[in-house]
């Protein structure tokens, strides 16, 4: 499992709210280094795991037409189905801390297997300024870059290749997997 039933339910009215039209991952913010990363390994597929309602994927996939992309998102019906078939890249921006915490190492291991040769992730180290409507603060797991660096190298099979914490908290990291071959 990856989720409870009562939290996805909560995450699914948050994205229904028609006073917040683009629910969680609505704003398009700056990436740091992963355009640089995704350069780099020039996936030929690329999942955008967490998507919400795919503001961002569907910016992708205007900017890099050379890519296969797909989505994510349990909250979201259009992207709810999960992905069976490994791709080149993961990439979940603004998501793991959102997880609640007994099912972050599910979630972890499930990137991990969904990925054949890379990893990015951006993951928030401060409390959000978003609540869920039960009233706990949207970031449930709120954690220092060492915590999670540890969390990763226990589940992930590859090596941390770029681990950057911005002044705004974003934790920025890049995995290249073991035998990506």
């Amino acid at each position: 499992m990856f989720y409870s039933d009562g939290y996805i339910e909560q995450i699914k009215k948050i994205h229904k709210d028609k006073t917040r039209p683009r629910g969680f991952g609505g704003k398009v913010k700056d990436l740091g280094q992963f355009y640089f990363y995704l350069d780099k390994w020039n996936p030929n597929t690329l999942l955008d795991y967490g998507c919400g309602k795919g503001i961002i994927l569907n910016i992708l996939k205007q900017e890099h037409k050379n890519i296969i992309f797909s989505g994510y998102d349990p909250a979201v019906i259009e992207y709810a189905t999960i992905p069976n078939v490994p791709v080149d890249c993961v990439f979940s921006n603004d998501v793991l801390e959102h997880i609640e915490p007994q099912y972050i190492d599910n979630v972890i291991q499930h990137i991990n297997s969904l990925a054949k040769k890379n990893i990015w992730l951006r993951i928030d180290t401060m409390p959000a300024r978003k609540f869920l409507p039960d009233g706990r603060n949207a970031h449930l797991i709120l954690q220092d870059s060492n915590w999670w660096t540890l969390k990763l190298n226990d589940y992930i099979h590859g090596k941390i290749v770029y681990n950057n914490l911005n002044k705004k908290g974003k934790l920025d990291i890049a995995i290249e997997k073991e035998n990506n071959g």
